[in-house]
């Protein structure tokens, strides 16, 4: 069984609080902007803005951040931060938000389904 944990993002500053999550130690959103086209570098910046923004409370456009999930059973909604070819996908936790992947518009709906089997193993994992 994977080991999951959580570790502070400590360039996004604000009133909440954004991890990301870490599976046996490495860090799916690390990956995912380690092997970032340089084409969409600035969109990144631009996501990790957008954290910062929700970080301080501040609302954003539905087209930048939104919520995935209109009922969800487990009571840790699903968010999205998006630009126009970049997708980041993170869940509430109490004070903050946890990055858990990224992805490309255009494999949106595998990376949907990717995200919420790790969000459901590390919820597995934390309530055990």
């Amino acid at each position: 069984m994977p080991i999951f944990e959580l570790e502070i993002v400590k360039e996004i500053r604000g009133c909440q609080r954004f991890d990301k999550l870490k599976i046996d130690g490495i860090s799916p959103i690390d990956i995912f902007t380690d092997n970032l086209e340089k084409q969409y570098e600035t969109e990144m910046d631009s996501i990790y803005l957008y954290m910062d923004s929700v970080a301080n409370m501040k609302s954003l456009p539905h087209s930048k951040f939104h919520p995935l999930d209109t009922n969800n059973a487990d009571g840790y909604r699903e968010y999205e931060f998006k630009t126009k070819h970049l997708r980041v996908y993170v869940i509430k936790q109490h004070g903050g938000k946890i990055i858990v992947m990224g992805g490309y518009k255009n494999s949106q709906k595998r990376d949907i389904a990717s995200f919420r089997a790790l969000k459901k193993q590390y919820l597995d994992s934390i309530n055990k």
